[in-house]
């Protein structure tokens, strides 16, 4: 066989080498970029209008007086007004105002009294009831509270059923 013979098929082996390193590049760039598209982009479903990304109302809201205070309890919202599952709940804020003795009628302001935070978010079983004691109360005094539902992004829902209960002890 001749030197240039040899040249040649050498030089026509690395050719071939180089191309398939080159085919097989594309390949894996190929690839790479199917398996980061069929991924997404960051989407996590179609979007909503924000009124309906809002937990659903607490409507079973009740009081008692009991003997450290008056006892709120209402059941924990599962979904959104939507009917899509509620996964960022945060916690729950609650607003107590005092009736006036000489006129129950008269409107008087709602204060923030209290928050209840949700601490069960990544647990499997989740609490299905919560309860608070408001223990700050003056006697022979009545009381209306309301409850909210307040998500991870600090957005409130609409207010719970008003309740209301007298301070007796």
């Amino acid at each position: 066989m001749k030197m240039e013979d040899r040249r040649s098929r050498m030089e026509d082996r690395g050719w071939r080498i180089a191309i398939f390193y080159l085919l097989s590049s594309i390949f894996v760039l190929g690839l790479v970029l199917v398996v980061a598209a069929a991924a997404g982009c960051g989407k996590r479903g179609d979007p909503r209008a924000p009124e309906l990304a809002m937990p659903e109302t607490i409507r079973d809201l009740k009081a008692h007086a009991e003997g450290r205070g008056i006892a709120l309890t209402w059941s924990r919202p599962m979904q959104y007004i939507d009917g899509k599952e509620l996964r960022d709940l945060a916690g729950f804020v609650i607003f107590r105002k005092e009736l006036s003795k000489s006129c129950p009628d008269c409107p008087a302001p709602y204060r923030e009294r209290a928050t209840v935070n949700v601490e069960d978010q990544e647990k499997f079983m989740k609490k299905k009831q919560f309860r608070f004691v408001d223990q700050e109360l003056t006697p022979q005094t009545t009381y209306r509270y309301r409850v909210f539902s307040r998500l991870m992004d600090d957005s409130l829902s609409d207010p719970s059923n008003d309740v209301e209960a007298g301070w007796k002890p």
